[in-house]
């Protein structure tokens, strides 16, 4: 089923839709698309979103948490929209969004990585083709360290370490390695410093 809004705003006022793939022009009367982008996360975070705009007017707030799955350039006879459209359809199917804060870790496998991630005391893995070091670079700053060359670790899961023995949620064990173990437990001891003050 296909809905169109004139405006963000009037977009807003539908919260009782939560829709699966969802177009934005940035430039709208009313909210623009990077505000109406903010808004609509706040109760439908797995929507697929498109900026779909004739300016490049993304903000950092409108990238880290509207969280677009593309941003097109419109034309006069929208051939990047029909160039785009196929490609979307096609990966929009296959998107599943993951919560930093469901992470357990990341451990690299053929032609990508697997996500091991928690969900109401669940353990489920998803894989991805993003590269090991890629998804290293986006979680290091949010409290992931690596534990070994094959994963990195959300420290915010860890129950206990002990001669060598990671000990995860879920009951997850995994080995720290001798090369890591010293990065590994100053980043460990170092996030538990920050969190409880």
């Amino acid at each position: 089923r296909f809905y169109e809004y004139e405006s963000g705003n009037e977009l807003l006022k539908h919260t009782d839709i939560l829709h699966e793939l969802v177009f934005i022009d940035i430039r709208m009367p009313g909210l623009d698309g990077n505000q109406t982008a903010l808004k609509l996360r706040n109760y439908n975070k797995d929507a697929v979103l498109i900026f779909c705009s004739s300016y490049f007017e993304p903000t950092v707030d409108s990238i880290n948490f509207g969280q677009p799955f593309r941003y097109i350039m419109k034309d006069l006879h929208d051939t990047s929209l029909r160039r785009e459209i196929a490609a979307i359809m096609t990966e929009a199917g296959k998107i599943i969004r993951i919560y930093v804060e469901n992470i357990l870790y990341v451990s690299r496998a053929k032609r990508g990585c697997e996500i091991t991630i928690v969900k109401e005391q669940e353990k489920e893995t998803v894989r991805c083709r993003e590269a090991f070091g890629e998804l290293y670079e986006q979680l290091k700053d949010q409290g992931f360290a690596q534990a070994h060359y094959s994963y990195i670790v959300n420290l915010g899961k860890v129950e206990g370490l002990e001669k060598g023995v990671l000990r995860l949620k879920c009951g997850i064990e995994l080995n720290v390695s001798r090369a890591k173990k010293e990065e590994f437990t100053e980043a460990l001891f170092e996030y538990l410093r920050e969190r409880n003050g």
